[in-house]
């Protein structure tokens, strides 16, 4: 008898709106996948991006290791005079979010046109 492993599965895409760019991340964010997300992050910050939204509207999931990439790319945003802002968060990852109290460290908006003019407005 053959095993079956669940595998979660994260999905991450790049695009632009206004020059500013956003990362789309679908599905389940956790320990193993959350690489992916790291690696947008990470790319954007380090060719000079100090703003950046991140789009969570399809995320299913997200755990301690997403979050922890979310708080790194603020921290990375925010030294360089820029930030981060999160978009459309699913109820299960709201629900994370406020309980770890990260509402209070990083915005969150329900649109991306919102996000791109609280980006915009920063000098």
């Amino acid at each position: 008898m053959a095993e079956t492993w669940n595998v979660s599965k994260l999905d991450v895409d790049i695009r632009y709106v206004d020059d500013i760019p956003i990362i789309e991340a679908k599905g389940e964010c956790d320990l193993i996948t959350s690489r992916k997300l790291k690696e947008a992050a990470d790319n954007l910050l380090d060719t000079g991006r100090n703003k950046i939204i991140f789009d969570l509207r399809n995320m299913a999931y997200i755990d301690s290791a997403g979050f922890r990439i979310l708080l790194d790319a603020k921290n990375r945003a925010t030294e360089k005079g820029g930030d981060i802002i999160l978009v459309s968060l699913t109820e299960p990852v709201d629900r994370a979010f406020k309980l770890l109290r990260l509402d209070e460290l990083i915005t969150r908006v329900e649109t991306i046109d919102e996000a791109v003019a609280r980006l915009k407005s920063i000098a």
